[in-house]
């Protein structure tokens, strides 16, 4: 007779296990859904912010301010190459001067001429 008592007593605390973990396991479940719902709506908000950060990019390299500082800076390249051409040529320092003033004026005249229009 002991012997039957305590299987239903196994069973009975089976049961009891099976129930505590029934609602762990909608607990957990119900955690996993918000946690999938948060990561579907970061999703959205990273995908938004990656379009906004192309558009806010494209914006800068169409702007005025953005092209002519490139021009400014090609200008500038081409005069540090233009001196080292001069320098490796051995031209007199009074004509280099001279000649890299006027490339100076030509480009400063150009990068003026191309933000007006």
């Amino acid at each position: 007779m002991l012997l039957f008592k305590r299987t239903k007593k196994n069973n009975e605390s089976q049961l009891d296990e099976d129930v505590v973990s029934r609602t762990v396991l909608d607990a957990m479940q119900q955690e996993n859904d918000q946690l999938l719902d948060q990561l579907e709506t970061l999703k959205l908000d990273v995908s938004e912010l990656t379009e906004k950060n192309q558009h806010l990019t494209e914006q800068l390299t169409r702007s005025k301010y953005y092209q002519s500082i490139v021009k400014t800076v090609i200008g500038l390249g081409v005069l540090i190459i233009s001196f080292a051409v001069l320098y490796v040529l051995n031209e007199e320092p009074q004509y280099t001067a001279m000649l890299l003033l006027i490339e100076a004026a030509f480009i400063f005249m150009m990068l003026r001429s191309s933000d007006e229009s």
